[in-house]
């Protein structure tokens, strides 16, 4: 503009602005260059408009945002909402408000390709009736097992329901028949600078499943700009309790074709690991994991050493574990990195937590269909963080009892990133 100002004061000065002034020839010229730079003008205004316009709406593309839609009925009666929480870089996640449950998340390859990167199912009624229930689910009120569903807090035995039965032998597994997989959740939705979330909250009643004392839960889903999914959890109850919170996604970072997690590259902050008994309870013992093919401390696959003899592996039927993390600080730490060669796609489990279930699938089957189509075995794999499995049962295990005058605070995160 500064230009234009600046030739218009010449063109002026040069040939007159005076009607009167110089020939005829001189005073047409004027009149027509007059008439060219405020043509100019005119145009730059209108351009600078649609830069402005341009530039407003290329912001509004990279900042985060949030949609949300009706994802289905409930066999109860129950509207299904479906949240999907975008980042500035396009990469996404949608989660719904049945069970807390993540169902799709989309990041990038290495060439920058988005793909689906969890499993789940097509579909709402999937989620009520497949065979699979946990699928990216929230666990509650105990994640993972209590061996014969019993446990004993301040001298009262108390008896939770027993959903499961690992050779003939009854147990409680992921908070029972009616989990808080199966039950709906209030959601609300919001969006914090270039951060977007999902707050649920429930009440758990008193004597749900057989637990003590009502638990009011808040669980937090955050997806950050640099592809980190953040989950907070709170609880806080009016009587002594239990809780153990965690997450039930299967992640496949092959993205929609699936295969085989084995030869997916493995590192565990851990030097040891709780191995189980036949209720596939720990035994109460900690043992090195040095010397085992369950050493991840180094980077390995699994089928570099998924046949080399061990107790545990055998009596699992494969890579099902909880490793001893090294931190139990209560401190945000890294506790695994799983990389896929092929796509480059690296997945950071970070959490406050003192132990990792790692699951690798085991019992995933073309019986199972998936809402890209039949799953397989070794076709998905849980990072649970968590308190061990039988914490209750087990005095020299970092406590899980939570007393009224506390609040129950849990942080993982899961870091999405390729090696470039």
């Amino acid at each position: 503009m500064k230009k234009l100002q600046t030739l218009w004061y010449v063109q002026v000065k040069t040939f007159g602005f005076d009607a009167s002034f110089g020939n005829r020839a001189q005073r047409r010229h004027l009149k027509t260059t007059l008439k060219i730079m405020m043509f100019i003008v005119l145009a730059m205004n209108i351009s600078q408009n649609m830069i402005m316009k341009a530039h407003t709406f290329m912001r509004e593309m990279d900042a985060s945002r949030i949609e949300s839609s009706h994802y289905g009925t409930t066999a109860d009666g129950d509207s299904v909402t479906l949240f999907r929480l975008t980042n500035p870089s396009g990469a996404y996640l949608e989660v719904i408000d049945y069970g807390c449950r993540l169902i799709k998340l989309f990041v990038p390859d290495r060439e920058g390709v988005l793909d689906d990167v969890v499993l789940g199912y097509g579909s709402l009624e999937e989620y009520e009736t497949a065979p699979e229930r946990f699928m990216g689910c929230l666990l509650g009120r105990y994640a993972n097992r209590i061996a014969g569903g019993r446990f004993r807090l301040d001298s009262t035995l108390y008896q939770l329901t027993c959903n499961e039965a690992p050779n003939r032998l009854p147990g409680h597994l992921h908070g029972g028949f009616k989990g808080f997989d199966r039950v709906m959740w209030q959601a609300e939705s919001f969006s914090r600078h270039d951060t977007v979330g999902v707050r649920f909250h429930r009440l758990s009643p008193d004597g749900e499943e057989g637990y003590p004392g009502n638990l009011t839960c808040d669980v937090i889903y955050y997806w950050l700009p640099n592809n980190t999914l953040r989950i907070e959890y709170s609880a806080t109850t009016d009587k002594p309790t239990i809780v153990n919170l965690s997450q039930h996604i299967y992640f496949n970072l092959k993205g929609r074709r699936g295969g085989t997690v084995l030869d997916n590259e493995l590192t565990v902050a851990a030097d040891s690991m709780t191995p189980n008994n036949k209720a596939y309870v720990p035994t109460g013992e900690i043992v090195p994991v040095s010397g085992t093919p369950l050493d991840f401390r180094d980077r390995h696959t699994f089928l570099e050493r998924i046949n080399q003899p061990n107790a545990h592996i055998q009596l699992m039927g494969g890579y099902s574990a909880n490793w001893v993390l090294r931190n139990q600080s209560g401190q945000l730490a890294k506790a695994a990195s799983l990389k896929e060669p092929a796509s480059s796609r690296i997945l950071e489990t970070w959490t406050t937590e003192p132990g990792l279930l790692i699951y690798t699938g085991i019992n995933l089957s073309q019986n199972i269909i998936g809402k890209y189509g039949a799953l397989s075995k070794y076709g998905g794999i849980l990072f649970e963080t968590l308190h061990y499995p039988n914490t209750p049962n087990e005095p020299l295990f970092p406590s899980c009892t939570l007393r009224p005058t506390e609040v129950y605070r849990s942080i993982t995160e899961y870091r999405f990133r390729v090696d470039r």
